[in-house]
């Protein structure tokens, strides 16, 4: 009788799944071909070029009360002070999700080198931190080679009350030159895959 009951409630379970609605995850990873320097990377299709000034408009509009509109103007101030070609891309949903493309020195990574550039970007990017006066804490820092680049990836949290901030930055080396991409938003959504078909091309 016990394993009737137990087959039952199995069948129950697994009928129940059946219809389940399906998790969205990355269906919308499609759609939105960003090209920059004859690199093309995938992003949600929610994505859009957003000029400097417009992305600044929008972010002034927040409550200024949100630490991380102010970080936000910061990294913008950032890649304009570099003075390097760059295009920025806005979730039109929400405008604290947002892809900085740069392009950046080329470096000739080997595996040690790239673990010290994981450890120096990750310094760099505490002591930001500590002058923005939020909380860091690095999720992982790595780097993978494809046959036609070597891509360095840290991945972060900056935390203030209970606002979180979810932060991604990306040096790609191959042979058409630097790439260097800053992704922040509010999911934890790295793009890391879309990262890889392009290193891999």
């Amino acid at each position: 009788m016990k394993k009737l009951l137990l087959l039952s409630i199995s069948i129950l379970l697994v009928s129940c799944n059946l219809f389940e609605p399906k998790k969205e995850g990355f269906a919308k990873f499609s759609k939105n071909k960003i090209e920059f320097k004859n690199n093309t990377i995938v992003l949600t299709s929610d994505y859009v070029k957003a000029s400097p000034e417009d992305f600044k408009a929008k972010i002034e509009l927040l409550d200024s009360n949100l630490k991380f509109k102010n970080i936000a103007l910061a990294e913008l101030k950032k890649i304009q002070d570099k003075k390097v070609d760059f295009e920025l891309f806005v979730d039109e949903t929400n405008i604290e999700n947002y892809v900085f493309i740069y392009t950046c020195d080329y470096y000739q990574f080997d595996e040690h080198r790239a673990a010290r550039v994981v450890q120096a970007l990750s310094d760099q990017v505490k002591d930001e931190a500590n002058v923005q006066e939020v909380r860091y804490k690095r999720i992982h820092g790595r780097f993978f080679f494809t046959p036609t680049s070597k891509v360095v990836k840290l991945k972060y949290l900056k935390a203030y009350k209970k606002d979180r901030k979810f932060q991604t930055e990306y040096i790609v080396a191959s042979k058409s030159g630097g790439i260097g991409l800053l992704i922040s938003n509010l999911q934890d959504i790295d793009f890391e895959s879309s990262i890889k078909r392009f290193a891999s091309k």
